[in-house]
């Protein structure tokens, strides 16, 4: 898995991050004044983008930048990046060519020559710290931006850059330059944010995005995304052309800006060859064109225009054949495109894209500690989740079924690699639910939950009702305690709806607590505890006995922590006397060496070594 929350990086600069590359490019001096009353500031330079709020007549701000038409410049409102139209402003100071073209729907921010996001080695003396949650990290200041990465709670990075109302902040994010939101980070050291520079330092190479790197439609949205970025710069060229080709001058000024080509990462291309390599090939044709129509101007104002000079007929020519071929493919770009992508999904927080052999589905985001009401049918045989975690977390999942008249297969994959199954669960015939781990994280990032019935019902339509669960194991297990052993496990333990079990464990919790018995009273003391956290809570890669498990239980329950109750604690994957630790969820058996390695992996979780499902591992080989 990437630590870096599924965004890469698009080229890998030779350039190192010298300290004049560090330094700040100069701001420019240009104010504005609105010139009319109710004017919408919105959050990217178009008609439909977000409104932010509203200015009236009189009000003014330093500007920022322009979009690549001309049409919007770019300020500083309420904290946050923002434009407004040229057509509803006058310019009081400075000149508006002067401002840098950038547009946040295009990466990188910061203008296309100076990209403010991407890949960099940069650091700093000033770091922050996210200690309430994690937050996206942005490829500019605004939520305009594309996400380039999602860093976790508790994460600590160094402070580049900050915009001039201190209301977000440049950080480098394990090699990935983005900017985050003030209010969310914890300055570490006491140290001053005023220290750093306004806007940020460049990054040695501009970002791609995640979808863009993982996934296929990301991909087509993107150069659909480049296509309109280009179009003024087309509309612009052929009308200077056509202006000449009639005999009339041109302005040489302003010169349009010229295109760049799309590089597609080789893991996408390579899987969706046939697809995307004419689009590219086409993409990258069109976009020559363009600034072949740009070039030819470019060198014709170097010589005299009409009326006191003329431009040859052939570079006329060669100048309004370029343009045609770009409007051309332009237009069939255009159609190709829209017959590809599908229509623009609208994620809410609790949402994610997951996309698999040029398909895609929104899959609804599990919580930890959360449980999700949902349901399989004869139409949706199959349903699956994402979830966020970090390396080394310790989650248990439950699918408790209300009714089912199918097996069920639970499985946990990486968000990115769907086939490779982390841990999987199988129902068994009359079992209501499944439980899979404790899971420990391998890695920091997103992981795929699915949920699938492996057959149909002899009779009727396939019908499961169920609810699944999503509970921090560690925290639960080393917190058991009296006041709360009831709802733990009845979340977690399937069957403790035996009142006569739940009341004895939590009876036996009781008195070893009140009465502060050791070793072997304790342990004796609790036989119906352990025997539940035994069956119930094996962890991954570790065989534990019903023994081990009640001393561990009896120690724990016979200690009294600072808060006056006592813990149920699940041996950490340190292997017990008399424990063997699988050495790895996906070994086969030919992979492992003993029988009891067999049998600690096939607990964690690898039925494919128990074809037959007869609960014995590898009997053809390690446990005949």
């Amino acid at each position: 898995m990437r630590r870096v929350a599924f965004w890469l990086i698009l080229f890998l600069g030779a350039l190192s991050f010298s300290v004049a590359l560090a330094q700040p490019l100069p701001q420019p001096n240009v104010t504005i004044l609105v010139n009319r009353d109710e004017v919408n500031v919105r959050v990217a330079p178009a008609l439909g983008a977000d409104v932010l709020g509203f200015v009236n007549a009189g009000w003014t701000a330093p500007a920022t930048g322009r979009s690549p038409d001309g049409e919007w410049v770019r300020i500083d409102f309420n904290g946050q990046e923002a434009w407004v139209g040229v057509p509803v402003i006058n310019i009081i100071s400075g000149d508006f060519n002067t401002l840098p073209v950038a547009d946040p729907r295009s990466i990188p921010y910061g203008g296309f020559e100076s990209p403010r996001s991407g890949a960099t080695t940069a650091t700093s003396a000033i770091t922050g710290r996210l200690a309430l949650s994690g937050l996206r990290l942005r490829a500019g200041p605004s939520t305009a931006y594309p996400v380039l990465a999602n860093p976790p709670r508790y994460t600590v990075f160094p402070l580049l850059g900050r915009t001039a109302s201190n209301g977000w902040l440049q950080v480098n994010y394990e090699g990935t330059l983005g900017w985050l939101v003030t209010e969310w980070v914890e300055i570490q050291g006491g140290a001053s944010i005023l220290a750093l520079p306004v806007d940020g330092i460049v990054a040695s190479s501009p970002p791609l995005s995640e979808d863009t790197l993982n996934n296929y439609i990301g991909t087509l949205r993107l150069m659909l995304s480049r296509l309109d970025l280009a179009q003024p710069s087309l509309d612009s060229i052929r009308g200077t052309w056509t202006t000449v080709a009639l005999g009339q001058r041109a302005a040489c000024q302003n010169f349009p800006a010229r295109p760049t080509d799309i590089n597609i990462a080789n893991p996408v291309l390579a899987a969706n060859f046939p697809t995307l390599e004419p689009l590219r090939v086409d993409f990258n044709s069109a976009m020559s064109a363009v600034r072949l129509a740009i070039d030819l101007w470019i060198e014709a104002c170097g010589q005299p225009q009409p009326p006191s000079g003329v431009i040859g007929e052939a570079t006329v020519i060669g100048a309004l054949n370029s343009v045609q071929t770009a409007d051309t493919l332009f237009a069939d770009l255009r159609r190709r495109l829209n017959e590809l992508i599908p229509p623009d999904v609208e994620l809410g927080p609790d949402q994610c894209l997951f996309t698999f052999d040029e398909q895609f589905d929104v899959l609804r985001r599990l919580s930890v500690n959360s449980s999700v009401p949902d349901a399989l049918s004869s139409r949706k045989t199959a349903i699956g989740y994402c979830f966020d975690a970090t390396a080394g977390q310790a989650l248990t999942f439950r699918l408790a079924m209300l009714k089912f008249n199918a097996p069920i297969l639970m499985f946990i994959s990486p968000f990115d690699n769907p086939t490779n199954f982390l841990v999987t669960g199988r129902s068994s015939a009359g079992v209501d639910s499944i439980t899979l781990g404790p899971f420990i994280v391998p890695s920091t990032g997103r992981y795929l939950l699915v949920i699938a019935a492996t057959e149909f019902p002899a009779e009727g339509a396939l019908a499961v009702d169920y609810f699944v669960q999503v509970k921090d194991a560690a925290s639960l297990l080393c917190l058991v305690t009296p006041s709360n052993l009831e709802l733990v496990f009845s979340l977690l333990v399937p069957g403790f709806s035996d009142l006569v079990n739940g009341y004895q464990c939590l009876t036996e919790l009781t008195i070893a607590q009140n009465t502060g018995l050791t070793g072997a009273a304790a342990a004796a003391a609790v036989p119906t505890c352990a025997r539940l956290v035994a069956e119930q809570f094996p962890l991954i890669g570790v065989a534990l006995t019903v023994n081990d498990l009640v001393n561990s239980v009896a120690n724990s329950c016979a200690s009294t922590a600072s808060s006056g109750l006592p813990g149920v604690v699940v041996p950490t994957a340190t292997p017990l006397s008399g424990s063997t630790i699988c050495p790895g969820t996906a070994f086969t058996c030919s992979q492992l060496f003993s029988c009891q390695e067999a049998q600690a992996c096939l607990g964690a979780g690898n039925f494919s070594l128990d074809p037959d499902n007869d609960g014995i591992p590898c009997e053809e080989t390690l446990c005949r």
